[in-house]
């Protein structure tokens, strides 16, 4: 169902005291199709261990369903009582009522916690509110489903096309990582892993590793571009399944590997190249692990040194940030 949001309080006098108005939906009332609610639970692979949340349950249809031909558990959250009186009722005809609960509420305000799938009918700017509370308070392998509508700058695991035109979109909740990034990811624009993996003359003999590989491009763009075979080290678990699914939908899987993993424990001695894109410091550290790679290796880093080691060349790229680029020598 679509949800009905609380935007705030409405104050109005009334006399010598203050009376509160309900609040005002800012989305109508809009049912879900029941083939499309079908096509959500089953992308969803709810099933009778399941408890489905249903954020903006309107007339309750979602969880019902769930309960009745999937055998899940369910709750509801509405904030129109007329809805919810009605959702009552359909749970009790469907004689489903000892397996759903339907809350009276605004769902911001509800926790979530126990749910391991939840369906939203919404609009994207409710959605990119969310996605905080879902990321928060979800446990890791937890679904959400969406019909129609995206989830702010959160990609979907799967996007499938109904017959009615429109789209159901599936995200799950990832595992925590093993500890907290060394570097933030911030992403490297496309025209400089470019210009990063010409200035190391990358080919297709070649084996790029790329340190903390982020959503993965610098080693699909090795793979895509320069023919190179890649491998991407990244301790962040939802990165690493995103990279997986580019390098899929690219068919480059065959070319690429993403490793969830701690860059300092990774075995890197078959890189021909490496890519850094980190700091200073975490540079400094790997310094003696980069040193210790074969003849020829070249190693590149973006905007950092590798602590006292003086680079081959040093070059600028268009955006102006620092290229820094080392060829180990024979021993």
């Amino acid at each position: 169902m679509r949800s009905l949001l609380l935007l705030g309080m409405t104050i109005a006098a009334a006399g010598t005291g203050v009376a509160q108005v309900p609040p005002r939906p800012d989305v109508g009332y809009e049912p879900t199709p029941q083939a499309a609610v079908e096509a959500m639970l089953a992308l969803a692979h709810v099933g009778p261990g399941d408890v489905v949340y249903d954020l903006g349950s309107g007339d309750g249809r979602i969880v019902i369903t769930a309960a009745k031909k999937f055998g899940a558990r369910g709750v509801g959250v509405e904030m129109q009582p007329a809805l919810v009186r009605a959702s009552r009722q359909a749970a009790a005809d469907a004689g489903v009522a000892d397996k759903v609960t339907f809350v009276e509420d605004d769902f911001f305000n509800v926790d979530l916690s126990r749910a391991t799938v939840v369906t939203l009918y919404l609009f994207p700017h409710v959605n990119a509110r969310l996605e905080p509370k879902l990321r928060r308070e979800l446990h890791a392998g937890a679904r959400i489903v969406s019909y129609s509508f995206e989830m702010g700058t959160w990609v979907p695991d799967t996007t499938e096309r109904l017959p009615n035109g429109r789209d159901v979109l599936l995200w799950t909740v990832p595992r925590p990582p093993a500890h907290a990034p060394d570097v933030p990811f911030v992403p490297t624009p496309q025209t400089i892993v470019e210009e990063m993996l010409a200035l190391a003359n990358v080919g297709p003999n070649d084996v790029v590793f790329d340190l903390g590989s982020g959503d993965g491009r610098v080693v699909i763009v090795a793979a895509q571009k320069y023919g190179a075979t890649g491998v991407g080290i990244e301790i962040e678990p939802r990165l690493v399944d995103m990279s997986r699914r580019v390098a899929q939908q690219a068919d480059l899987a065959d070319k690429v590997t993403f490793v969830e993993g701690d860059l300092f424990d990774a075995d890197v001695s078959r890189a021909t190249v490496v890519v850094l894109c980190l700091s200073a410091r975490v540079n400094a550290q790997l310094e003696t692990k980069l040193r210790g790679l074969r003849s020829g290796t070249r190693i590149l880093s973006r905007e950092f040194p590798i602590g006292t080691w003086e680079p081959d060349k040093t070059t600028h790229a268009q955006d102006g940030s620092l290229l820094l680029l080392w060829t180990l020598r024979a021993r």
